[in-house]
């Protein structure tokens, strides 16, 4: 009935409206300033970007953005590639690529590699997918080399950048130079995710 409709209605509207224990209207956190909530954030996520939030990231489990680069990954350890993990790949992408580079050494080319599958969300420690290609880096090896700086340089800066690409890359020709290769990519780019890392060696 009629009656009933509106008793419900008054309750809803008593609960919308309830009062904190002294009195007072009680507002959203972080509206009319009020505290914002706040923001737990666990230590150790898996996956370690959350698909919900689109923004295109590129992270490590070895190593924190702007950290160091452990020894295993470089000449001096046993020069594997590190693992790293992404997530927000743009809408559109067909083909992923990833480049790492020396910034501190003119862009020293350390390793190539595209045709990574647009669903994968990480490349594990020292493999990559079958269907991936890689190219010769600037120590004239095709694949992964790892930082080998001068002992005694200040840390050297290693870049490694994740390319969205919304064409296939199957037709890159991996015998060709390493900035011709990047160029390429950088062209059928849609999006560029970035992590770095620093290493050294000490002068002995």
């Amino acid at each position: 009935s009629m009656r009933t409709h509106k008793m419900l209605f008054t309750v809803v509207v008593a609960v919308l409206a309830s009062c904190s224990t002294d009195g007072t209207s009680m507002v959203q956190p972080g509206s009319n300033g009020a505290t914002a909530p706040t923001i737990f954030v666990p230590e150790t996520v898996a996956p370690m970007f959350d698909e919900s939030v689109q923004t295109f990231l590129v992270g490590s489990q070895a190593f924190e953005s702007a950290g160091t680069l452990p020894i295993q990954y470089t000449a001096q350890g046993t020069n594997t590639s590190p693992p790293l993990e992404w997530g927000g790949v743009p809408e559109g992408t067909v083909d992923l690529a990833l480049v790492m580079t020396d910034p501190t050494a003119d862009g020293f080319i350390h390793w190539l590699i595209w045709g990574l599958d647009p669903l994968a969300i990480r490349l594990d420690p020292g493999t990559v997918a079958p269907e991936a290609v890689q190219g010769t880096n600037d120590f004239g090896i095709v694949g992964y080399s790892g930082p080998n700086p001068p002992p005694g340089d200040e840390p050297h800066l290693y870049l490694f950048r994740l390319f969205a690409l919304d064409a296939p890359s199957f037709d890159i020709d991996p015998s060709q130079d390493g900035v011709s290769i990047i160029e390429e990519l950088e062209a059928r780019s849609i999006g560029v995710a970035e992590v770095f890392a620093f290493y050294g060696i000490p002068e002995s």
